[in-house]
């Protein structure tokens, strides 16, 4: 007869057993070293833990809001009941558990621990696992609610008559399907055997008794002497092996904690027996099992087994961990490889993200066409990214309720279908060079494969994590695009074959591939939006890391948790973890990641803390060693580095083709998010040099693309907004201005709270359209506003609070608060020659600005000498043609009150030749290069040529509903301009407008006020002498 299953040596054991059954299993035993062997093991303890019994539950009784339906089988963990649901209106599976098998000691701890499990397990959806749907209590028991599976176990399948290789194979590749999706997860079942395996009437697996199993992100078990520690204790009974041993790997049989490298063990053993009739070592005590173990005597396999199938098991067997399978995924790859005989040869692949012990199997000889002989790689994706996954991860994405929550699905589903379908491109590609071009060696062929398997395998426990979707994941979703990397350096044959060796000893090579597991899971818990989650997993695996001494992997952990700490804001955090991780991996020749963490500490001086000057030397190592790699993901990213602090050094031309250039490539590349956020960042570089056209351009497809992928109402929408909305208003469209910036205002208060910077800048650019209106009550509301919120977020020497500042002291320097704007003014200027440097064209238009509000306040012979230096810095620039219209207006300002009228005549009219392709008609800027221009030809003599711009300038601002003070402004000199040309009747109306309009803002303008004044006395009786 075949081996009883475990439940019924468990029964026999423990004397549960009729007396039929008990001899039936007496005499079996009497010849089986297996089944003894599991007896003892079962027997070892003094006394056998003791069934808490609530008698046997009878058709129709209640267990909770259960029914009992009947006895499904029983064993020394309970017994399993069919009953049914009827709130859900649906058969189940009921567990009732035993205590002591648990190793707890009271029923409130085993509870608390199973709910953890289920918790943890509830994050899982898998067609290849049962589901685990409830946890509770009934009369001093513990009970779990299954999914009920009614075909049987796989045990039983297996004995119900012969099966084909084939039918194994697909149970047994849907099993791992299932193991690999709790692996990546971080769960391990560690009681994997055939009574575990469950089938549907249809044949598909369901792997069971995940709840029992401990969590592998739990804390380590206790020992025996140690007390347990609330919330943290671990499934596994402390100091025991609660699987099987049969199925048990030989760390399992020693007393050590197993890993996910212990489920292949047992896994293998399991497929060891099914197709051979037997399992693979000998031993009827745990001693005797250990014993054949680590010799290394697996049981020889029958003639019907191909030797290709019997490298991959045997491999599963090694006693080593470390030479087992770098993971579930890739196990289950090797035994989807049928469709040609295989051969075994030792190689061990080092791959440039970490090293993976790998004795691989490659293809041998076959009678498969060529064109044949690499087709299939899809299949590799089962389970990984398919149909029912997809589904999945659909439903988890919309059971957050969160408004983006389909939007961001669709933009997840876009990023991995392009990745899986880059991904089967390069597996074929690396198949066809050797199996049909000839083209490279199998030693080549088995390092792209090792690393199409390792990016397989970080695929895998991504989407694992995407299946327990929340709304930071909907969040993070949209920018997974650019955030998962690409299968091109599977190609790279000569990084591969320069990559990093792996520690010699077996036991720090071990460790070093269980610590990259828990670094690679806390990866997927970030790409999910999980940081919290993630650094929990990170900083514990960090440890570790630096315990094994092995550089590159020490360079790894603080890489990834640099990367975290920075997404958290912790930027002092990130730095000394890049300070740590930049020296490990130089001790480490670990270039890949030496070359990233390089790249990240450039963009967190440059970006994160704002120190620029520091940042450049990291860039520029990055540069260098990036040589060597020839990695295009990471020229890109170091592009990007580039061009953001060339843009906080104000060198924008030298920034913009790198932009550019990123665009074109993730255009390329079919990156929708990234392509929208450089869309943007062109508009801002444009409205940065003046172009506020194009600016305005870049940003409303930046919009556009932006509703496109994320929606109407998600925050990057808001932003977008924003941007654009900042752009309008200095355009001149001021009511749509307004329009769009309410509408960024509320998707960011919605989504980001009122205390954020995204907030504080939309209010910022708010009081802008407000100021260009001449809203002086609106303006300063929003501008105190703003700055309130920016202070609280920023430190006080950001440039980004300095520019909210500008706004803010604009406002209210507008509105009389002269000298206070002055003040920051100066500050600006210091800041700008710290940080550009004083030739920089943004320093002129500082010192011009100074000399401007110098003669406001009635100081002109300080002004001068502002202007002047203005004029001097100006100069070189504009021989080389690199002052834009702004610039060149600023310029023919400072020249007119310097006395130079032909020169600033010649400068104002290139200004509004440059202003009508860049600024259009209606921007402050041509308004003020109007005003200017007849002013010119008022100080040459020529009142009738000042009458066109002025009176253009009027009818913009009238159009726009304009009731700022540049209103008054231009009318006070048109009826100047009117009056010396004989217009005086008209010339009367305008300065008597001019005059009441200038009241409001007669503080800030006390020279034009009294000018405006002496204008309307040439009207006779106009003026009120009070």
């Amino acid at each position: 007869m075949s081996c009883p299953d475990e439940n019924t040596l468990s029964g026999y054991a423990n004397g549960a057993l009729d007396s039929e059954g008990t001899a039936v299993v007496r005499q079996h035993v009497a010849g089986c070293s297996e089944c003894r062997s599991v007896l003892a093991a079962l027997g070892g303890l003094e006394a056998p833990p003791p069934l808490v019994d609530t008698g046997l539950l009878v058709s129709g009784a209640r267990v909770g809001r259960y029914m009992v339906l009947g006895l499904l089988g029983e064993g020394g963990m309970g017994r399993v009941h069919a009953a049914y649901d009827p709130e859900l209106d649906r058969k189940v599976a009921l567990k009732l558990l035993n205590l002591a098998r648990l190793g707890v000691d009271s029923l409130a701890q085993a509870r608390q621990r199973l709910e953890r499990e289920a918790r943890t397990m509830a994050r899982l959806s898998h067609p290849h696992v049962a589901h685990l749907h409830d946890v509770g209590e009934f009369q001093g028991q513990l009970f779990l609610v299954m999914e009920l599976v009614e075909g049987g176990t796989l045990r039983r399948w297996l004995a119900e008559k012969p099966r084909t290789r084939r039918e194994i194979l697909a149970r047994f590749i849907q099993a791992a399907d299932g193991i690999a999706a709790t692996h990546a997860l971080g769960i391990i079942h560690r009681d994997f055997k055939p009574d575990n395996v469950l089938l549907t009437r249809d044949g598909q697996v369901r792997i069971t008794d995940f709840g029992l199993a401990n969590a592998a992100g739990a804390l380590e078990p206790l020992r025996e002497d140690e007390a347990p520690v609330p919330g943290g204790e671990s499934l596994t009974v402390t100091g025991a092996f609660l699987g099987t041993l049969a199925y048990g790997a030989p760390e399992q049989l020693r007393g050590e904690r197993g890993d996910a490298r212990s489920d292949q063990f047992a896994f293998c053993v399991a497929l060891y027996e099914a197709l051979n009739g037997q399992r693979p070592f000998e031993g009827a005590t745990r001693e005797e099992l250990l014993s054949s173990m680590q010799r290394q005597e697996v049981r020889p396999e029958t003639r019907g087994v191909p030797s290709w199938l019997k490298a991959v098991v045997r491999r599963g067997l090694s006693v080593d961990p470390s030479r087992r399978f770098e993971s579930m995924q890739v196990l289950r790859a090797q035994l989807s490889r049928e469709v040609v005989a295989w051969k075994r040869i030792a190689a061990t692949a080092v791959l440039a993200g970490g090293v993976v012990g790998l004795g691989f199997v490659v293809l041998g000889p076959s009678a498969a066409p060529p064109s044949e002989l690499c087709q299939g790689s899809e299949r590799h994706l089962a389970g990984i990214w398919d149909v029912s996954v997809r589904e999945s991860t659909h439903l988890a994405f919309l059971r957050t309720e969160d408004p983006s929550a389909e939007a961001s699905f669709q933009a997840v589903a876009s990023s991995l279908e392009r990745w899986t379908r880059d991904w089967m491109h390069a597996h074929q590609s690396a198949c066809e060079a050797t199996r049909v071009f000839g083209e490279q060696s199998e030693a080549v062929l088995g390092l792209r494969m090792t690393c199409l398997d390792q990016r397989l395998g970080e695929l895998s426990r991504l989407t694992v994590v995407l299946q327990g979707a929340d709304a930071r994941t909907v969040e993070r979703g949209f920018g997974l695009g650019a955030s998962i990397g690409g299968v091109g350096r599977c190609a790279d044959v000569r990084t591969l074959q320069e990559a990093v060796s792996p520690p010699e000893d077996p036991r720090v090579r071990a460790e070093v591939d269980a610590v990259r597991t828990e670094l690679a899971r806390a990866n997927a818990e970030l790409l999910a939006g999980h940081t919290p989650e993630a650094l929990r997993i990170a900083l514990p695996a960090r440890e570790r890391a630096l315990a094994t001494r092995h550089r590159p992997l020490e360079a790894e952990a603080h890489q990834l948790c640099a990367l975290l700490q920075e997404d958290a804001g912790a930027f002092e955090d990130a730095r000394a973890s890049l300070a740590q991780g930049s020296l490990a991996a130089e001790a480490g020749r670990h270039l890949g990641v030496l070359a990233r963490v390089l790249k990240s500490q450039a963009w967190l001086h440059g970006y994160g803390l704002g120190r620029t000057p520091e940042a450049w030397p990291f860039l520029q190592r990055a540069r260098a060693v990036a040589e060597t790699l020839r990695d295009a993901e990471l020229d890109t990213m170091l592009d990007n580095v580039q061009a953001e602090l060339l843009e906080q050094e104000g060198r924008f031309s030298e920034a913009e083709p790198l932009l550019r250039a990123s665009l074109e490539t993730v255009t390329t590349r079919g990156q929708t998010h990234a392509r929208a956020e450089l869309s943007g960042r062109l508009g801002l570089l444009a409205r940065q040099q003046g172009r506020l056209l194009e600016a305005k351009h870049w940003q409303e497809e930046a919009l556009r693309l932006h509703e496109e992928h994320f929606g109407p109402v998600h925050r990057d929408t808001g932003r977008a907004l924003a941007n654009l909305g900042g752009t309008l208003a200095l355009l001149g469209e001021l009511t749509r201005a307004e329009a769009v910036l309410q509408r960024a205002l509320g998707i960011l208060r919605r989504t980001l709270g009122e205390e954020n910077l995204s907030v504080a800048r939309t209010l910022s650019n708010l009081a802008l359209v407000y100021f260009e209106w001449g809203h002086g009550a609106q303006a300063r509301k929003a501008a105190e506003e703003s700055w309130a919120v920016a202070r609280a977020s920023v430190a006080a020497d950001s440039p980004v609070l300095m520019g909210m500042e500008s706004n803010r002291l604009g406002v209210l320097g507008e509105q009389g608060e002269r000298p206070l704007e002055l003040a920051h003014v100066r500050r600006v200027l210091a800041h700008r020659e710290r940080v550009y440097g004083a030739s920089h064209p943004e320093v002129a238009l500082d010192v011009h600005e100074v000399g401007r509000l110098l003669r406001l306040l009635g100081r002109p012979d300080e002004a001068r000498g502002f202007h002047a230096r203005g004029v001097l810095l100006q100069a070189p620039l504009v021989a080389k043609g690199e002052v834009d219209g702004a610039g060149l207006r600023a310029l023919a300002d400072a020249l007119l009150f310097l006395g130079r009228v032909d020169e600033a005549r010649g400068h104002v009219e290139r200004a509004l030749v440059s202003m009508e392709n860049d600024l259009g008609p209606s921007s402050s800027e041509r308004i003020e290069a109007l005003l200017l221009l007849g002013d010119v030809h008022l100080a040459r003599g020529q009142p009738s040529e000042a009458l066109a711009p002025l009176r253009t300038a009027l009818e913009v601002l009238t159009a726009r509903q304009v009731v700022s003070a540049r209103v008054p402004r231009v009318r006070r000199r048109l009826a100047r301009a009117l009056r010396l040309t004989g217009a005086v009747e008209e010339a009367c109306v305008e300065a008597r407008r001019a005059w009441e309009e200038l009241s409001t803002w007669s503080k800030a303008y006390a020279q034009e006020t009294a000018e405006a004044r002496a204008e309307l006395g040439r009207c006779r009786g106009d003026v009120d002498d009070g």
